[in-house]
C-alpha cells in the first residue's frame, strides 16, 4: 500500500543554528518507517516529494502519477498547507483518483495530521468532519499561532512518540487488512451492486443542469451497495413508453430522490418533461397503488432543491426557496423530505435517512457449531461475559473476547478485527453504564462501514443482572437498526445453554424466512 504525503515545504524546515535537528515532515517520515519495520510485513510505502522545485519546474505529471498509485492521502494540515495552491491540487487529484467510491469512502482514505489548529470552515470540504492526529496543544483562550507543538526546534516532546506510534499502527493496519481495491470500472461497479442487500433507490434522471450532482450520488449510493434505478447509463425513452418505464423503475424502490435545478429536461412524446414526469409518478408511488407496492413500506420522495444555485461563473449565485422550487415542478406531499443544503451535506442526509430506515435484517445466517461470536463487554462485566462464553462453548460455539490491556492503538485494532471477522456479535450488559450500550450498538448499524464482507449472522444484546429501569426501557424500545435480538437475562442467576435459544432461533428463523421467500 502506498501513502502519499501531502505537505507544505515550510513545514519541513530544519531548525536554525548548530545541531542535527530535522524538519517536522522528515522526522515524521523516519519515525513512521521505523514503526512500520517493527510491525513487519506488509510494510506501507510512504511517498513524498523531496525535490527542490523551482518556479519553472514542470512537476505536475510526477505528482499526479504518484497520487494515482497511492491508496491513502496523508495530509499535514497547517496554515502553510491551506495557503499552498499545489497542496490543494494534490487533494483534488486524490479526489479524482478515488472519488468514484463515493464521498464517505473517499474520506476514509484521507488521514489528517493537524500541525496547526485550522478551524473547520477554513478547511477544504473533504478535510472537514475529522479531527485526525493532533500534534499540538493549546489553551481555549489562545488564538492562531499560539499552539504548543509536539515537535519544535527539531526535537519531539513527550506526547509526540505515542501519537506517531498510534498513527503508524493505524496506517499499518490499513495495509494489513487487505490490498487496495483497483480503480473502479463498470465491472467493479456491477460487483458492488451485486453485493447489495436488496435495497433499491430510485434516483431520478435529472435535467442537464443537475448532471454532476446526479453522478456524484450514483457513485455514493452504488459504492455503499444500493441498487440505483434507473441504471446510470440508461435514458428515459423519448416515445410514449416513458411513463411505463418510470413506473417500472419506481416499483421496487423504497425511496425516490429528485434533484431540482432550473431546467425541466427533455419532453417524451405525449408526456411532460422528465423532471415533472418522475415527480408525478413518484407521487403516485407514494400513494401506495397496489398491494405489492404497499408491502415495500413507507415510500417517500426526497427532493434536493439547493438554496444557492450557481449559474455559469462562480460569482453568479442565485438564491432560491426550496419549497417554491418544488412548487414550480409539482405540488408538495406531506411525506416529502426537502433539502436545500449544498450537495455534500445532502448526500450525507440521504445516507443517514437510508440508515435510519434500514429494514430489520431478514436474511440471517444460522449460528452453527464452530461459529465465532464476539462477546463484547466492558471490564466490569467480565464475569457475566465469562458465564456466557462457557454456555456458548457447551453449544460448540467459539467465544471471542475484547482485549483490555496493552497499547491503545493495538486494542482498537483488535476490536476492529473482531467485528470484521466474527460470525456474530453479542453485547453483554450487566453493570456497565447505559451510554456504553447506546454508543456500541450504534457502531453495529452498518456492517459495510466496519469493513465486513457480509452481514453479521446476528447482532445480539444480552442484559444481565441486576435488573434496572433503564434496562427495562431498552427492552421495550430497542434500536431496531442496530440490534437483531435482545435477551432479558436480568433475573437469571445462572445461564444455561437453553438461555440462548432465542438468540440461536432468531438466526435460524432469518435463514428459514429467506429460504421461504
Amino acid at each position: 500500500m502506498q501513502i502519499f504525503v501531502s505537505y507544505a515545504r515550510n513545514d519541513d524546515l530544519p531548525p536554525l543554528g548548530p545541531g542535527e535537528g530535522k524538519g517536522f515532515v522528515t522526522a515524521l517520515d523516519g519515525n513512521l518507517n521505523y514503526h512500520f519495520r517493527l510491525l513487519g510485513p506488509p510494510t506501507p510505502k510512504l511517498w513524498r516529494d523531496t525535490r527542490a522545485i523551482g518556479r519553472s519546474d514542470q512537476f505536475d505529471p510526477i505528482i499526479e502519477e504518484a497520487i494515482n498509485a497511492s491508496d491513502v492521502l496523508l495530509v499535514v494540515l497547517s496554515r502553510n498547507w491551506v495557503s499552498r495552491e499545489f497542496c490543494r491540487k494534490e487533494l483534488e487529484w486524490f479526489k479524482k483518483r478515488w472519488g468514484n467510491e463515493g464521498e464517505s469512502a473517499l474520506k476514509r482514505r484521507i488521514v489528517v495530521i493537524a500541525k496547526h489548529n485550522i478551524e473547520p470552515q477554513d478547511r477544504p470540504q473533504l478535510l472537514q468532519g475529522q479531527e485526525g492526529y493532533v500534534f499540538y496543544r493549546r489553551d481555549d483562550e489562545s488564538g492562531a499561532g499560539a499552539e504548543q507543538e509536539f515537535f519544535g526546534g527539531g526535537k519531539p516532546q513527550s506526547e509526540y512518540h505515542d501519537l506517531v506510534k498510534e498513527l503508524a499502527c493505524d496506517l499499518w493496519r490499513r495495509a494489513h487488512a487487505s490490498e487496495a481495491p483497483p480503480a473502479a470500472t463498470t465491472s467493479a461497479r456491477d460487483a458492488r451492486r451485486s453485493s447489495a442487500d436488496g435495497r433499491t433507490v430510485y434516483l431520478a434522471k435529472p435535467a442537464a443542469d443537475m448532471r454532476q450532482p446526479y453522478l456524484r450520488l450514483v457513485d455514493e449510493l452504488e459504492g455503499r451497495g444500493y441498487r440505483v434505478a434507473p441504471e446510470r447509463d440508461s435514458e428515459i425513452p423519448y416515445d410514449d413508453t416513458a411513463p411505463k418505464f418510470v413506473a417500472e423503475a419506481l416499483a421496487p424502490a423504497e425511496v425516490s430522490i429528485h434533484l431540482l435545478g432550473e431546467k425541466s429536461g427533455y419532453t417524451p412524446e405525449d408526456s411532460e418533461p422528465i423532471v415533472k414526469l418522475q415527480l408525478s409518478r413518484a407521487a403516485l408511488r407514494a400513494a401506495g397503488n397496489g398491494a405489492a407496492e404497499a408491502q415495500l413500506g413507507d415510500f417517500r420522495r426526497i427532493v434536493w432543491a439547493p438554496k444557492v444555485l450557481i449559474e455559469g461563473a462562480a460569482d453568479e449565485a442565485v438564491e432560491r426557496d426550496p419549497l417554491a422550487v418544488l412548487g414550480h415542478f409539482d405540488k408538495q406531499l406531506a411525506s416529502d423530505k426537502i433539502d436545500g443544503s449544498e450537495i455534500s451535506k445532502f448526500s450525507e442526509f440521504v445516507i443517514q435517512h437510508l440508515d435510519r430506515t434500514s429494514p430489520k435484517a431478514e436474511v440471517l445466517e444460522a449460528i452453527e457449531s464452530d461459529s465465532r461470536i464476539y462477546v463484547y463487554h466492558r471490564p466490569e462485566d467480565s464475569e457475566f461475559a465469562l458465564d456466557l462464553a462457557k454456555v456458548l462453548q457447551q453449544r460448540k460455539i467459539e467465544p471471542v473476547f475484547p482485549a483490555f490491556e496493552g497499547d491503545p492503538a493495538e486494542l482498537k485494532a483488535w476490536h476492529r478485527e473482531a467485528l470484521q471477522e466474527c460470525d456474530a456479535v453479542v453485547l453483554c450488559w450487566a453493570t456497565a453504564p447505559e451510554v456504553w450500550i447506546k454508543t456500541t450498538a450504534r457502531e453495529l448499524r452498518s456492517w459495510r462501514e466496519l469493513g465486513r464482507e457480509k452481514k453479521f449472522a446476528c447482532r445480539g444484546l444480552l442484559a444481565g443482572p441486576p435488573p434496572g429501569e433503564r434496562k427495562e426501557f431498552l427492552m421495550e424500545l430497542p434500536p431496531r437498526n442496530e440490534i437483531d435480538v435482545i435477551l432479558d437475562l436480568t433475573k437469571e442467576n445462572k445461564l444455561s445453554p437453553e438461555s440462548l435459544d432465542p438468540l440461536i432461533r432468531a438466526a435460524h428463523a432469518g435463514e428459514a424466512g429467506a429460504a421461504a421467500s
